[in-house]
């Protein structure tokens, strides 16, 4: 085998394989590294995959010095910065010990000396061979000296010298206090105070009575001066402890109150069962009711939402239900025998479907452009608002800057101009305020000239008795320019807090559409994992189902939403859910869960969820369990479902997540291509955008409204 600088390679190549295989690439073992320099050694861990050069780098950081300062060798030959120490073909858990070389002369030994003195701590690694009932394991510990810090017990300063003095605890015998001599001969006084005086004088015995008498034992009871205050004690006759007993017998009323503690202490026991079982009846009933409520409330959304269809859920409920109605008639043209008869009703039934279509479609742009104008209101409120927060008190404090009263006035003068609630006479003055306006402080908005064009005409028109409503083409117009106005940042600095921002379409790669020839980006098209080519956009594709198809995917899609809130809820690190698609969840609640609970089999839609089968693990497709919402609370609060269930009922499962493997491997392996990759740890919010349901949550919350 060839060996030069930068290249090593040895003999036993099979053995370097077998070792590389063995190796977890997510979570490679540690070996030990052991650094030899002149009289120096020292160790430490490193990863098997981690190359020369790596160790290199983070060696030159710890002592301070560049990379091209030194190399490595083992066994008297170069290592290069590419091989890794899965290479160099050591036993796992065993020890590789590397030469460190300088490359800038004799100089540097000294330096290198110094440097590994300085940065590098005594510590010491060693391999700790352990075995038990036959099996061997070699455990690396590195060993720390940790030296004792004494207990801080505070001090002094003296003021005049600056001299600091610090309390210490010693077990050693103290010193020898040192007097101080007095003036006085014979006078001395100590440096530390004690038990017998604190005055440097001597001490005098002087005679003097007590001011309270004090009794006394006397030898004989006839030696005494009696006294009216005096109290004689003489001692009773011995009472051996068989004749005590036999006198103060308290067995039985000792019994007697040992049964009435006991009876107390049982039915203490008995009221908190009885108010236990009473508070978990009452919480059953509240569940209960909740789920009731919670069934009835999504009953009311499917009876409201076709009625009074708002979402794209509601008219996809429409069109299913057009799609059943068309199904029927069908199966009543095709069972009549003649053909022109045939044709006749299936001329009909086709112009009464276009005819129902056509509403459907008129009424979806209505509530469309109802929405469209809620959104505009609420940017316009929400941005006008003044920043409310609580204070270092506890209490409420709003701040009205300039650019909320900027955004206000914008407010104001939309509302005035737009809101159909003035006369003829007085929008004339609030349109030739607002031209004032752009001439004065707006001239450089790009649309400028082109808006006071329009307001002059709307003047002119209204001065001479023009109705209104045949110039709402034109005041439309109006609105539309004086709202894109407000929505740029340039002009109104708080529209960027509020308004999402438009991407400019060559941000990213554009794919053509194959059936309406457009060229849009990637967001545009319906994805799923078993996708191999963008062919038609979001927008064909609800073409083709409100159409021809009619396949109603608002519950998957419902269950899919849970599902992500759910994990968001529990901070999931996995993109699993995050890229399932509405038409995967589909598949996996219909073909492997069979379309209904796995436990009491329901096939009500409304009632279905999916939730963990480990809650210890993340969600996704191979561990998951179809469940109604009640089965799914009770579910969640299983600590290990394997030791819950059944083994049949577990064994079923276990063949569902199987299958489910097997039919989404491209989402297992997409997921593992995007943590792996890094794309999804640096996915962040989009920015500054609030959603609608973010803007309600905070209007309601608000304390400076309520004030």
């Amino acid at each position: 085998s060839k060996t030069s600088r930068g290249e090593i390679k040895y003999k036993n190549e099979e053995s370097c394989r077998s070792i590389v295989s063995t190796i977890d690439i997510n979570n490679p073992p540690l070996i030990m590294v052991k650094f030899i320099y002149d009289t120096e050694s020292f160790a430490s861990m490193f990863k098997v995959l981690t190359t020369i050069g790596e160790i290199k780098t983070c060696l030159a950081d710890v002592l301070e010095l560049e990379e091209d300062c030194f190399d490595f060798s083992k066994d008297h030959i170069i290592v290069g910065n590419t091989v890794t120490l899965a290479e160099l073909c050591v036993q796992l858990n065993s020890k590789i010990i590397l030469e460190i070389m300088p490359l800038k002369g004799e100089e540097w030994k000294s330096t290198m000396l110094d440097k590994i003195k300085t940065n590098i701590p005594t510590l010491d690694v060693i391999t700790v061979h352990l075995g038990e009932a036959g099996d061997d394991n070699d455990i690396t510990v590195e060993i720390e000296q940790q030296y004792c810090q004494k207990e801080w017990l505070g001090g002094f300063r003296n003021k005049l010298t600056n001299i600091e003095y610090h309390n210490v605890e010693t077990q050693t015998c103290p010193k020898q206090r040192k007097v101080l001599g007095y003036n006085e001969v014979g006078e001395t006084v100590p440096l530390l105070f004690h038990r017998d005086t604190q005055t440097p004088f001597k001490p005098k015995e002087v005679p003097q009575n007590t001011v309270v008498n004090k009794a006394t034992q006397m030898s004989r009871s006839d030696i005494y001066i009696s006294s009216v205050r005096d109290k004689i004690i003489t001692a009773k006759t011995y009472i051996d402890y068989d004749s005590w007993f036999k006198n103060n017998n308290n067995l039985k009323a000792l019994i007697t109150l040992q049964r009435a503690i006991k009876r107390w202490v049982q039915g203490k026991k008995i009221l908190h069962l009885i108010k236990l079982q009473k508070s978990i009846r009452d919480e059953m009933k509240k569940q209960k009711f909740q789920i009731l409520q919670e069934q009835a409330g999504k009953a009311r959304i499917i009876i409201t939402g076709a009625a009074y269809p708002v979402k794209r859920d509601d008219f996809y409920m429409l069109y299913l239900m057009v799609g059943n109605w068309w199904k029927k008639e069908w199966k009543k043209i095709c069972a009549l025998r003649f053909a022109e008869t045939k044709k006749v009703e299936a001329v009909a039934l086709l112009t009464k479907e276009v005819h129902l279509l056509e509403a459907i479609e008129k009424h979806r742009i209505v509530g469309k452009q109802e929405a469209l104008n809620k959104e505009k209101v609420r940017f316009l409120e929400q941005s006008s608002r003044p920043l409310t927060f609580k204070n270092s008190k506890g209490l409420m404090t709003s701040i009205d800057d300039l650019e909320t009263q900027r955004a206000r006035e914008f407010k104001e003068t939309y509302s005035a101009i737009f809101g159909n609630s003035l006369a003829s006479k007085d929008l004339i003055d609030v349109l030739t305020s607002l031209k004032h306006i752009f001439l004065t402080h707006y001239m450089d908005y790009e649309y400028s000239n082109y808006l006071i064009s329009l307001i002059e005409r709307e003047i002119d028109l209204l001065s001479i008795g023009t109705k209104k409503i045949d110039l709402k083409g034109l005041h439309k117009r109006i609105e539309q320019l004086f709202m894109n106005f407000i929505q740029q940042p340039k002009f109104n600095t708080k529209a960027s807090k509020y308004k999402k921002p438009n991407l400019p379409k060559t941000l990213h790669k554009l794919f053509l559409c194959l059936r309406c020839k457009k060229l849009l980006p990637a967001s545009k098209f319906p994805v799923h994992v078993r996708m191999m080519s963008y062919s038609a956009c979001k927008s064909c594709v609800w073409l083709q189902n409100i159409g021809y198809q009619r396949a109603d995917m608002s519950p998957y899609l419902k269950l899919l939403k849970h599902v992500q809130n759910t994990e968001m809820e529990k901070c999931c690190h996995s993109a699993v859910c995050f890229i399932f698609q509405p038409i995967g969840m589909c598949y996996l609640t219909n073909v492997i869960w069979h379309g209904h609970s796995a436990i009491s089999e329901c096939q009500d839609m409304s009632k279905l969820q999916h939730i963990r089968w480990q809650s210890e693990m993340e969600w996704a497709p191979w561990n998951t369990i179809l469940l109604t919402d009640q089965e799914a609370k009770y579910h969640a609060c299983i600590p290990n479902v394997l030791n819950f269930y059944g083994k049949s009922f577990i064994e079923k499962v276990r063949r569902r997540h199987i299958l489910a493997r097997e039919c989404f491997i491209p989402l297992l392996k997409m997921n593992h291509d995007i943590c792996t990759s890094g794309v999804w740890s640096n996915i962040k919010d989009s920015g500054p955008f609030l959603h609608p349901s973010h803007a309600e949550i905070f209007s309601s919350v608000n304390e400076y409204d309520k004030i």
